[in-house]
């Protein structure tokens, strides 16, 4: 008995290992772009403005303000069904200037400047809002939605 006992439980520790393997938050990172902006006639944007993402599946978000204004992208309910590795901000020349880790709800951009959100879907969701919820920024175009599957 305590030798099957042992077999069953060696196959299963073999097995498990198989899926385990490797960092999922790092492995084939797929690159995505978000453009947070204004146009000359006054109306706002995130471009695109609906994204698809694959639970499992590891992205590195760009989030670059074209504006010579202050945006923010904030993600709602997408917080909690994503697991934030961490948020990268880098100066001109391409030197990290911080590292963000933990649970982030929305970040803010100033004028020019982008930043790298590394992220990983684990649950799905359909049609979840996210948008620049500075003062009047919503209403003049600034909003999107995020499907995870």
């Amino acid at each position: 008995m305590k030798r099957l006992f042992f077999a069953v439980a060696a196959s299963v520790a073999l097995a498990g290992s198989a899926y385990a393997e490797g960092d999922l938050s790092r492995a084939n990172v797929q690159r995505v772009v978000m453009e947070l902006g204004s146009n000359a006639d006054g109306t706002m944007f995130l471009g695109p403005d609906n994204y698809v993402f694959e639970t499992g599946q590891a992205y590195m978000w760009v989030l670059t303000n074209t504006d010579d204004l202050i945006h923010e992208l904030a993600i709602g309910e997408m917080r909690e069904r994503i697991f934030t590795r961490k948020i990268e901000i880098a100066d001109a020349d391409g030197n990290l200037v911080a590292e963000i880790k933990g649970d982030i709800a929305e970040v803010e951009l100033g004028p020019n400047q982008t930043i790298e959100w590394y992220f990983v879907p684990v649950q799905t969701a359909e049609a979840i809002d996210i948008a620049c919820e500075l003062p009047g920024h919503r209403e003049a175009g600034m909003f999107g939605t995020v499907t995870l599957f």
